[in-house]
């Protein structure tokens, strides 16, 4: 790896009216931000230098170099030449820089900037890929604005809030969510369940709770600290279940499907896992109960109560058999009571809210799917805001694939390698 060095002279002045120094960190925060961007340019400036002299040789003094460069359009290895110089300003994670860089020319007669495509910058691009990838993970936490106003006051420049919407966008339609994951390991469950998020042409209704969002997680054991270790199989925003079959038939050799007893889920995960046992989450349960029975007209207070028994029941049971009991006498009780809804709904998940315990596994609740869910609502359904399809689609995209360290997130921006720097200050 070729090493370079650029030394220079930096000096410091403070001065004030008076004796006191309040208001010192302030005043050296701007010349922080104002020498930082300069310094760093020096470096790679000399760097550059440094490169295209183990190509060419030495200025005025062209020597072969074989080997270092492509040429974009002949692809020659060999013959360049020093072509002059083209200015390029950058915003990087340490304010905006400038830089003089070096243009080569091949005996083609076609001219490039190799010094751009070593810092992993795209051609006709201004921003370099470890400001891009921060700018892109503050948009996955804050509004456009705020999360130029922050990057701005992190690295001293930022692009615009229209930058940023383009840059979410582009980078979401590199990250797909719905390929089938090839490299999962072990899995204890797969964990189902969608949400609402504002989006879309708003409706005339009373209740106008936008598009469905469906996320499918994997559970993929827990860390040595007890931890869950989770990992994303798929997410579809108002595309329907029937999307999410083919990721989540890379989770085949799960142990058990937690869901929240949609009809709509239970029947894709028949279809996408057959062999997979389904198991409705049990918080779940407890409101299956609460809206059966308000449905039948109970009051209130009995309601809540029984409710919160019958879901006591099967959750806190003993074992399987115990469970299934507690089941058949709420389901007699209902009919005894004349609780209709009630009963066809404990005929209906009565196959399904026993499983974990037969089973003998420990996973009975979607919680973890749950708190994702808020941290998506967090970002994209405020009060009072509401999406286009495709802003929405491509803000979630991008805060699962980097909530989860997606594999398209990590080849999302080229800001990883193995670059070393170092200062001494004598």
């Amino acid at each position: 790896m070729p090493i370079s060095e650029s030394t220079r002279l930096v000096r410091l002045y403070v001065a004030s009216r008076g004796r006191s120094l309040v208001g010192w960190e302030g005043a050296l925060v701007g010349v922080r931000d104002a020498i930082t961007p300069a310094l760093f340019a020096a470096a790679l400036a000399e760097h550059q230098e440094t490169f295209i002299r183990s190509v060419c040789g030495a200025r005025y003094r062209p020597a072969p170099g074989r080997g270092m460069l492509r040429c974009p359009r002949c692809e020659a290895r060999e013959g360049f030449r020093r072509r002059g110089q083209r200015r390029r300003r950058l915003l990087t994670r340490v304010g905006r820089i400038e830089l003089a860089l070096a243009v080569l020319g091949c005996r083609c007669g076609h001219r490039f900037t190799p010094f751009l495509a070593l810092l992993g910058v795209a051609r006709g691009r201004r921003l370099a890929p470890g400001c891009e990838r921060r700018g892109l993970e503050l948009c996955t936490e804050l509004p456009y604005r705020r999360a130029a106003e922050a990057l701005r006051r992190e690295s001293g420049a930022a692009p615009s809030e229209r930058t940023l919407r383009r840059l979410v966008r582009r980078a979401a339609a590199r990250c797909d969510l719905r390929r089938p994951r090839a490299d999962l390991g072990r899995l204890d469950a797969v964990l189902v369940d969608g949400t609402r998020i504002r989006a879309g042409a708003k409706k005339r209704l009373r209740d106008d709770r936008g598009v469905e969002l469906d996320i499918a997680l994997a559970l993929c054991g827990r860390d040595e600290s007890g931890r869950a270790r989770l990992e994303l199989l798929g997410a579809t925003l108002d595309r329907g279940w029937p999307s999410l079959i083919r990721p989540l038939r890379a989770a085949g050799a799960a142990t058990i499907a937690v869901h929240d007893g949609d009809l709509g889920i239970a029947r894709i995960l028949e279809r996408a896992l057959p062999t997979v046992p389904q198991q409705i989450c049990t918080f779940h349960l407890r409101d299956s109960f609460d809206h059966r029975l308000w449905q039948d007209g109970l009051a209130f207070g009995a309601r809540r109560a029984l409710a919160r028994a019958w879901g006591n029941a099967p959750e806190y049971a003993r074992d399987g058999e115990s469970a299934r009991d507690a089941l058949a006498a709420m389901a007699a009780m209902a009919e005894r009571r004349r609780w209709r809804r009630t009963a066809v709904d404990l005929r209906v998940i009565a196959p399904r809210a026993t499983t974990w315990l037969e089973i003998g596994t420990a996973t009975q609740t979607t919680s973890l799917l749950e708190r994702l869910m808020r941290e998506v609502n967090r970002r994209v359904d405020p009060v009072g805001v509401r999406w286009s399809r495709d802003g929405a689609a491509a803000v979630i995209d991008l805060l699962l694939a980097r909530r989860f360290r997606h594999p398209d997130w990590l080849r999302l921006c080229e800001d990883a390698g193995s670059v070393q720097a170092w200062a001494e200050l004598q």
